[in-house]
């Protein structure tokens, strides 16, 4: 049988370097949401540490801050995985027991949490304005994309009135 586990590194930085997703904290596959935190460590770098890497100035306290937002939602979810993988995922898959879904899932709000709680993250990150780059469109990639919406434009007016 495959051994799966869900592990942190104590420190995910050091100068001039910052790990995220597995490289910092492996999660277990069996709550599927790696790709998810690795994500949301990504979006949160990437607001802590805009304005210090547009000033050329990243210091190891930046990306300390980065540990520091993304570990704690770290830490509860592989709490959370681990305790569903060791109790409820092991005794689902014992061929010689019985199983059945403990009583409480059945509740309204306790059946919605799950879903949540794997989908979002226990803390949502969100790209910040200052994070975001407008597109800097050059004269001929803006004429460019004029003629093709020109192009698309005239095609369904004339679609339109074979039409009509």
């Amino acid at each position: 049988m495959l051994s799966v586990e869900a592990n942190r590194l104590p420190r995910w930085y050091r100068p001039g370097l910052l790990l995220l997703g597995d490289a910092a904290h492996v999660m277990s596959p069996a709550g599927g949401n790696g790709i998810n935190y690795a994500i949301m460590d990504a979006v949160a770098a990437a607001n802590i540490l805009t304005a210090p890497l547009q000033a050329g100035q990243v210091t190891v306290a930046d990306l300390a801050r980065v540990q520091r937002r993304r570990e704690w939602p770290t830490r509860i979810i592989q709490t959370i995985v681990n305790y569903m993988q060791n109790s409820l995922l092991k005794a689902a898959l014992d061929p010689k027991g019985s199983f059945t879904f403990p009583g409480f899932l059945g509740w309204p709000l306790v059946r919605k949490l799950p879903p949540l709680i794997f989908g979002f993250g226990i803390f949502p990150e969100h790209v910040k304005d200052e994070a975001r780059r407008s597109p800097k469109w050059s004269s001929a990639e803006m004429w460019i994309a004029g003629t093709i919406v020109a192009l698309a434009l005239a095609w369904i007016i004339r679609r339109v009135m074979r039409r009509s």
